[in-house]
């Protein structure tokens, strides 16, 4: 008989980036394993990315409904002095060495200090009273919360205590000190997120983090909160997503980057290295194309126009998932860099299974942690400190050389199948099973 569980998600369709594909997915295969989902999302949302072309995976028979929300971001665009548009992450998450004007430095404690757990905290008291409804009026049988934003937890618990309904908490990124949560709050605001941090982790049926670094950083701040509730579910790829056609293939050796890049996610070793094969070998420099898609703060841009090498490089804005991959397909090395914060070494970001489902070998910028432990462990390509300029150019020399013979070996179809998304979706649905099934949790109070 089939089950239904309500999934409370900030990102979903038409919002675009990473973050709405987890979810999305997971609407699209819960049917196939015995569960009906029922999506509680927001409506008229200021999303940093809108990709129409996403709402057709949605299955027509799929329920969703859209709350309202309160939004604060008009009036930082205003404090700031920002152009109308969507907000930006490049902007809320910023290099902590940028020098802030007044208003800026004013609009960002304001943030920090107000806007607990997140900015979305004004979609909180909409969600939770269409929340109820929706339970009632579909029968639902389980709760599914997506995180972040951290709201969608808060509001999944209050449904939780309201009904007994079991809950299942997903962490797609961890939470306080996190890339995307502020990292500097008034110790006020700061005891009040530990508090509502503390309330999920204890109060959720289950809990899933993206992998093992995120489960490690909630429980280091929780450590009597480790129990057997705790599942560790990847992200993953949709190999439906590469069915599609790619974009023309280029002559030369491309290494493709999709992503934001800001902050400490900086490209500089990857620009400079690149300034040095032009420098030594400028022959072995032309085969090579670097082509950047997606959100970039300018400060990269400038640094890359401003290069030599500007002639090799190629920025896109933001595209559609599907353009996206279709230039993902075209590409014969994809790029990953991750910033060597102490956060971001338990980070598997969604762009690393799409580029494993696109069958590219990686080369990642990024510290030791989760992400290189996969590729490593797996053979997907190789891991290069993101700081490391001449290890860099070492790779880059080494692809060139090789180039048109392949830089790195395919790879292994076996080793990729277990991050399709149809088979985390099931394991998904046993973990939701397993919910209703045993709800009782080993907590200490």
């Amino acid at each position: 008989m089939t089950k239904k569980v309500l999934l409370i998600a900030y990102y979903f369709p038409p919002s675009g980036g990473a973050g709405v594909q987890r979810t999305l997915k997971f609407v699209k295969y819960l049917q196939e394993f015995g569960w009906q989902p029922v999506v509680l999302t927001v409506q008229n949302a200021d999303y940093p990315a809108v990709d129409e072309s996403l709402l057709a995976e949605i299955p027509q028979d799929t329920p969703v409904y859209r709350s309202k929300i309160a939004e604060p971001y008009a009036i930082y665009r205003r404090l700031t002095g920002q152009k109308n548009g969507p907000t930006d992450i490049a902007v809320l998450s910023r290099d902590p060495d940028q020098q802030l004007s007044l208003r800026e430095k004013f609009s960002e404690w304001i943030r920090a200090a107000f806007f607990v757990p997140d900015a979305r905290i004004g979609w909180l008291p909409f969600a939770a009273s269409l929340g109820k409804k929706i339970i009632a009026r579909e029968q639902i049988d389980l709760i599914y919360s997506s995180a972040p934003p951290y709201t969608a937890h808060l509001i999944a618990g209050m449904l939780h205590r309201r009904t007994g309904l079991p809950w299942v908490a997903d962490f797609r990124d961890s939470w306080i000190g996190w890339l995307s949560a502020p990292q500097w709050r008034p110790l006020p605001s700061r005891a009040v997120e530990k508090w509502m941090e503390r309330g999920v982790l204890r109060d959720a049926t289950r809990v899933l983090a993206v992998s093992a670094g995120v489960r490690e950083d909630l429980l280091s701040r929780h450590p009597h909160l480790r129990d057997g509730r705790w599942h560790i579910l990847t992200n993953g790829y949709d190999s439906a997503d590469f069915d599609r056609p790619s974009t023309p293939k280029s002559d030369h050796l491309t290494l493709l980057y999709a992503g934001s890049l800001y902050g400490h996610r900086d490209p500089e070793a990857l620009i400079a290295a690149m300034e040095e094969l032009d420098r030594q070998t400028p022959q072995l420099a032309e085969r090579l194309r670097l082509r950047f898609i997606g959100r970039i703060a300018p400060i990269f841009q400038q640094r890359i126009n401003s290069s030599p090498i500007r002639r090799f490089c190629e920025i896109l804005p933001y595209l559609s998932h599907g353009e996206s991959i279709a230039y993902l397909k075209a590409s014969d090395v994809a790029l990953l860099i991750i910033d060597d914060a102490p956060a971001n070494r338990g980070i598997l970001t969604g762009k690393l299974f799409e580029y494993i489902g696109a069958g590219k070998p990686i080369l990642a910028l990024a510290p030791e942690g989760d992400a290189a432990d996969l590729i490593r462990s797996h053979n997907f390509g190789l891991v290069v400190p993101l700081g490391d300029t001449r290890r860099v150019f070492d790779v880059l020399r080494d692809f060139a050389a090789r180039w048109p013979q392949p830089p790195l070996p395919p790879l292994a179809a076996d080793k990729i199948r277990p991050f399709e998304r149809r088979t985390l979706t099931e394991k998904l649905a046993t973990i939701f099973t397993e919910a209703i099934s045993n709800p009782q949790k080993s907590v200490a109070e």
